[in-house]
């Protein structure tokens, strides 16, 4: 028997329905219902922070996959909306499940399809499940268009040149309420004006984020900046000055412009919403038209005309690049070369004019990205054929069990080192098991000199209290041992690391040939930690963990 329990909740909390407790009732649905289930029979899908507005889910596309393999002889679950609201993915789901004989369990509303009623009763309750969904999200956006209204800032992460300054709001039944509004930082904000400027001099996210480099102009946390970042501030509508022409840019975007066209005088900032959107635990950026575009508390930055051409420049320049990153699949060694000058990345870029490899290979080169991204104002290092390097490297791992392979030093330097540390934990163990030996022989003699004592006697007291300190001497020789078998059981488990690695090694060199570049990347980064280019030799570091 084979069973599926699949739970979900949209956010990641511990309120409510949680995740556990949907197992915990299905496992006992099962317990009930279904008698001759055992606990090996059950296998458990839990996404937690996914919505049900589609079937996209990590887990429960596992789940599929491996019921399309060996179907299910049933899937439990604690409540229909827990798999999807909408019809459509349901019923097909359903269909799906028919053709496996895989019975669907619902144990909220006492579904379950391998009975005609429960798949009829099923698929009504389905109808009214959308229609919650539509009509809980219909409600969430008016709620927001309202709140939107206010121009108030509801929270999270200022950007650049901002800060939420608390304020009091009267509501419509005369409360007294607090909410936040933007305040400018100057100091940032000028960071701000001067990416704008600059923007629109260079016309190039590359350049602008170069010259901040260059000019030592950081973020807020004191980092440099990146093109994203770079970006994020010029695409913002924060900033722009909500004038009648942002009100008519936004409207043919079509954005959600919830303010009349005579309030866009130029006097406020526009306050965006609705930009972004949890996709379990990554956001995901939306199109203007499911923006929610408000009229702002805080003043103008930047004027209209001049963010307008940004995002037009912006628009213009996607997809112009000289330098491109590697997107074929060549670089084996991607993300783990290093520059020995300024401990960057060497990032894998092709030259769309370089020359081809005599097997009809692009040609690229691993340029070192503080380099590229300061235009060789902060770092100087110089590019190294990708195509060779990769060659180089991989034939040095694969001969990794010759006298003179840098990989095979390091692989003996390692046992070398757990074999003396052994050898010096194993001395130390055997002289601390003999004191251990000696003060409970010599706690056994003071206790039979204490039987022959009356306990008023000085010899007593005396006796009494040399049994105590070797007891707390035993109990720290104990806890030193403890400590020692401790240690000797990582140094085995690093020991079998490296038996094992080398295994792997030989392995992986007597099927390199027919090896992906994908397979060969992800073998290299379990036993690589960094490979350090200094302009002529690259330096191969393994990882701690692999030895």
């Amino acid at each position: 028997m084979k069973i599926a329990i699949y739970s979900r909740k949209s956010k990641f909390t511990g309120k409510g329905e949680s995740i556990e407790n949907q197992v915990v009732l299905c496992r006992e649905y099962i317990q009930r219902n279904i008698p001759d289930a055992k606990d090996s029979d059950i296998l458990v899908y839990e996404d937690e922070g996914f919505s049900a507005k589609n079937l996209d889910r990590p887990q429960f596309r596992m789940m599929m996959q491996s019921a399309r393999k060996q179907p299910f002889d049933y899937i439990v679950v604690y409540r229909l909306d827990r798999i999807s609201r909408n019809v459509g993915d349901f019923a097909t789901l359903i269909e799906e499940l028919n053709g496996m004989n895989t019975a669907f369990i619902c144990i909220k509303e006492q579904f379950d399809t391998s009975t005609p009623m429960g798949r009829a009763m099923m698929n009504i309750a389905a109808v009214f499940a959308q229609l919650e969904r539509e009509t809980i999200a219909e409600r969430v956006r008016d709620n927001l268009v309202l709140l939107a209204r206010t121009g108030r800032w509801l929270g999270g992460v200022t950007p650049l040149g901002f800060v939420g300054e608390k304020t009091a709001v009267t509501d419509a039944e005369g409360k007294s309420r607090s909410a936040y509004k933007l305040s400018v930082v100057d100091d940032e904000m000028s960071r701000v004006r001067t990416i704008y400027a600059k923007f629109l001099e260079f016309q190039s996210l590359t350049k602008v984020a170069t010259w901040c480099i260059q000019n030592n102009i950081k973020t807020r946390e004191g980092s440099e900046f990146r093109m994203r970042t770079v970006r994020d501030i010029l695409t913002n509508p924060v900033y722009c000055a909500a004038d009648e022409a942002a009100f008519d840019y936004f409207t043919k975007l079509g954005s959600d412009v919830c303010f009349e066209r005579e309030k866009a005088d130029g006097k406020h900032g526009l306050m965006p919403f609705h930009r972004t959107e949890q996709n379990g635990k990554k956001q995901l950026r939306l199109p203007p038209e499911e923006w929610i575009i408000s009229l702002g508390k805080h003043k103008p930055i930047i004027p209209s005309e001049e963010w307008i051409k940004a995002q037009e420049i912006i628009s213009g320049n996607a997809g112009k690049s000289f330098y491109r990153p590697v997107r074929n699949q060549v670089s084996v060694f991607s993300g783990l070369v290093r520059c020995a000058n300024c401990g960057s990345i060497m990032r894998p870029r092709i030259n769309s004019n370089a020359r081809r490899e005599a097997d009809g290979s692009q040609t690229f080169y691993y340029m070192c990205e503080l380099k590229e991204r300061s235009r060789l104002k902060n770092c100087q290092m110089c590019n190294v054929n990708g195509n060779v390097l990769d060659k180089l490297l991989c034939d040095e791992i694969m001969n990794f069990n010759k006298p003179s392979s840098n990989v095979g030093k390091q692989l003996d330097s390692i046992l070398r080192q757990i074999e003396k540390k052994t050898g010096g934990n194993r001395e130390q163990t055997e002289e601390l098991t003999k004191q251990l030996s000696e003060k409970k022989r010599m706690i056994a003699n003071l206790m039979k000199t204490l039987a022959m004592n009356e306990p008023t006697s000085t010899l007593f007291e005396y006796t009494k209290n040399e049994v105590e300190r070797l007891d707390s001497e035993i109990k720290n020789t104990e806890n030193e041992l403890a400590k020692l078998s401790y240690i000797s059981e990582q140094d085995d488990k690093r020991s079998e690391h490296v038996d094992m690695l080398v295994r792997s090694l030989g392995e992986f060199r007597e099927r390199f040939a027919e090896l992906s570049v994908v397979d060969k990347r992800d073998f290299m980064r379990k036993i690589i930690d960094r490979i350090e280019w200094d302009g002529v030799n690259a330096h191969i570091f393994l990882r701690r963990t692999a030895g």
